[in-house]
């Protein structure tokens, strides 16, 4: 007996200290308990509202007879009693059903919050890991990147060797890529920490084309830029520079990679109606297969790993730290790919407007707080326009 004792007592302690250190089955247990406590409490309010209730209808039905039979006023006429009780159970069954509704939203509330707490935590420290990471990793890669360099400058280096160390430049500026990549997803998703202002979207366009330019120079892509000339600026949006540099950025650097030599992209900025700035896209590149659209924007995704590492594919982070910032902006993407024929990226900010205009941000009325994905097939793009500046309306 004492043997069985020990045992029990041995499974409590083990029980105790997993309950203490595993999150995810204090959750689990917490949220049990909470479920009894409510079906207790769901008991006691039925059962004092059913006996409340009997108690009201007995004494009707006894003060109604002792009427009827002292006084003979008629008021124990059975139509009339029946009408009362009737009245006394529609009120108290009105009573325990909003209780009850009451005490269901606030225990589910309570049991969300609880569930949810381990998730929760688990991707702020994830998010607060891949910040420090990338944070440890840039200076180290820095200085080696710099050092390679500085090797390359040297004339009397053999051939071969300097031809691998060109290929380590290349890897080290795609590893940097990543880190940035990491650590603009891991601070660009805290609203509170972006400030908006008016920005013109066409020069950050010019200014990420520039930085692009010697990239699509390579495969020999022909990189068109179409801006609205109408009355008015319709390229000034309401938003964060920053952000609206890496959104533009990402989209253009993602139609480089997968668009084969000699294609060409076509990058439109017009207004799309008197709230909004249309910018598009739209290259003639490899394009998307249908089953792949549904996760472009999942983190680290990439569509086929070794045809993206033949494109010059980068981390699987550009899409999704552009959803992250057009949901931070309000706006709306919309990704339309036939494959074989090219991908369009749609994107619809919020217009310009005075210094004085409230945040997009606190602004849920306009109904683009989405990410949405297109599948109708586009129109074959055409090739070779030589078209910089126009009218588009």
């Amino acid at each position: 007996m004492r043997g069985y004792w020990k045992r029990f007592a041995e499974l409590v302690i083990g029980f105790a200290d997993k309950y203490r250190f595993d999150p995810f089955l204090r959750a689990q247990v917490n949220t049990i308990g909470l479920q009894a406590v409510f079906a207790v409490l769901i008991l006691v309010v039925v059962g004092i509202s059913f006996t409340y209730l009997y108690k009201e209808i007995t004494l009707t039905l006894i003060q109604k007879i002792r009427e009827n039979i002292l006084l003979g006023t008629g008021a124990g006429d059975p139509e009339i009693i029946l009408h009362e009780l009737e009245s006394i159970k529609t009120k108290n069954l009105t009573v325990i059903t909003g209780s009850i509704v009451f005490m269901t939203v606030i225990f589910g509330y309570i049991i969300g919050r609880i569930t949810l707490s381990p998730a929760r935590n688990a991707l702020k420290s994830q998010k607060q890991f891949i910040g420090n990471i990338a944070h440890e990793l840039r200076t180290p890669l820095s200085i080696v990147k710099t050092n390679t360099e500085v090797t390359l400058l040297d004339d009397t280096i053999d051939p071969k060797i300097k031809h691998v160390l060109k290929s380590n430049v290349e890897e080290l500026n795609r590893a940097s890529e990543i880190i940035n990549n990491l650590l603009s997803f891991n601070s660009f998703i805290r609203p509170e920490q972006v400030k908006f202002e008016n920005v013109d979207l066409g020069k950050i366009i010019e200014s990420v084309v520039h930085d692009l330019l010697p990239l699509a120079d390579r495969k020999h892509i022909e990189i068109v830029m179409r801006r609205a000339s109408r009355r008015g600026d319709y390229s000034t949006v309401w938003g964060n520079p920053t952000a609206l540099d890496q959104i533009v950025r990402n989209l253009l650097k993602n139609s480089i990679n997968y668009t084969p030599h000699d294609g060409s992209i076509h990058i439109t900025t017009e207004p799309y109606d008197n709230l909004h700035v249309r910018l598009s896209v739209e290259d003639t590149g490899i394009g998307i297969a249908r089953k792949d659209l549904f996760r472009i924007f999942e983190p680290f995704y990439r569509v086929d790993r070794s045809r993206s590492r033949e494109h010059g594919g980068g981390s699987g982070l550009g899409l999704a730290i552009v959803s992250e910032l057009v949901k931070l902006h309000h706006g709306k993407i919309v990704m339309r790919s036939t494959p074989g024929r090219g991908t369009n990226a749609i994107v619809l900010l919020h217009a310009g407007e005075h210094p004085a205009v409230e945040d997009p941000r606190r602004k849920d009325d306009l109904g683009f707080n989405e990410v949405s994905v297109d599948f109708s097939a586009r129109k074959g793009a055409q090739k070779n326009m030589s078209v910089v500046q126009g009218n588009l309306l």
